[in-house]
Formats: structure tokens, sequence, C-alpha cells
């Protein structure tokens, strides 16, 4: 199968906090990118649900983005240690300083 990515990932490991449904849930950051991010989360929101995220990085650094659900996957009990579930979301807006982090990340001059 072709590879369909438009920008590379970077994998990290980050507290996200979102709300879903009423309910406050939390997850990990799999891996990171320009348009979006990979949640490893016991809670999967179905695709297109739009949420209010808040990644908090090393040093205490929050950033509070709005995004929107384009694939939930759970993996079957048995491929849990090799494949996560979770679920991927789409930016639909993000601050400025997540932009840099990323840069910092993927060693861009920015």
């Amino acid at each position: 199968m072709a590879e369909r990515r438009q920008f590379s990932r970077i994998k990290k490991r980050f507290l996200v906090e979102f709300q879903a449904e009423g309910r406050k849930c939390c997850g990990f950051t799999h891996n990171l990118s320009p348009m979006g991010l990979f949640v490893c989360s016991t809670y999967l929101p179905k695709p297109g649900t739009p949420l209010s995220m808040r990644v908090q990085v090393p040093g205490g650094k929050k950033f509070t983005m709005g995004v929107k659900v384009v694939r939930s996957y759970r993996v079957p009990q048995r491929l849990t240690r090799f494949v996560p579930s979770g679920f991927s979301v789409r930016f639909e807006q993000a601050p400025e300083e997540y932009f840099q982090l990323l840069a910092r990340l993927f060693r861009i001059a920015a």
C-alpha cells in the first residue's frame, strides 16, 4: 500500500486532555505532525467529532487547540503491545507555539 502522508511524523509521548460527551478524558500522544496527531487513549471518539484538546509538554507548557477526529482505531487485545489503540485528529486551530515546538523537534530553523 502506498504511503499517503503528506508530512512526516515524529514520535513523542505528551499528556493529552480532552472533553468528550461532557466528560474529561486523557491519553498520550503517539506521534506529531504539522497537520495533526495520534492520541493513544481508552476512549475513542467517533470520526468527525470536534474536540477541544490540551497537550502538555515537558516544562509544564500546555497548548490548547481545536481539533477534529479523522480516524479511530481499536486494536485487538492480543496486539496491544505492538500496535497502539487510539484516534487521529486534524488541527482546526493550533497555537503558533506548537509549530515552534515541532520545528525544534524536527531540527528546522524557526
